[in-house]
């Protein structure tokens, strides 16, 4: 049994049911009931078992000169995802309903300090939410905006091939 509260992870499955909406003719209505920020579905594969999931993660910040985007796993390091990915299972990533295959990166303090402003200038108010949960989640002290900065991870997704 995993070591997060009962309520983390009936908001954490509650919060990946959108996955199911990453499906052709309705990658519409995912879209529409997103929070401000594009999100994506990351097809990844278990680091343990081996099998496949789909988890959708919202864009933190969109590059188009770098044909880059941003993302960052929310809840901790700890996150499935983002270990499987780290773990090399990432498989592709569903974009505005369009598979891709990507290469990912870790991204330095630096262009984490830079995605996350970018993040708070373009979604003022959902972004002050999102930080406030994410500092109480993992328990970090200080000015919301530089604790996530220091205390998580983000990675930066190119298409392959451009």
């Amino acid at each position: 049994m995993s070591g997060k509260s009962r309520a983390a992870r009936v908001l954490g499955r509650t919060m990946r049911m959108t996955s199911v909406l990453d499906r052709k003719g309705t990658h519409w209505l995912l879209q529409a009931l997103s929070p401000p920020p594009t999100v994506i579905v990351l097809v990844h594969r278990g680091r343990k078992s081996g099998s496949l999931y789909r988890t959708p993660v919202s864009i933190l910040v969109e590059d188009p000169e770098r044909g880059e985007v941003v993302v960052g796993p929310m809840w901790s390091k700890n996150a499935d995802w983002y270990l499987n990915v780290v773990a090399g299972g990432l498989v592709e990533v569903h974009v505005r309903g369009e598979a891709r295959r990507v290469e990912w990166r870790e991204l330095d303090e630096a262009e984490r300090r830079a995605a996350g402003e970018a993040f708070r200038d373009a979604h003022p108010i959902y972004s002050r939410i999102i930080l406030r949960v994410l500092v109480r989640l993992n328990g970090l002290a200080g000015d919301p905006g530089e604790a996530g900065v220091r205390a998580l991870p983000m990675l930066g997704r190119r298409r392959v091939g451009s």
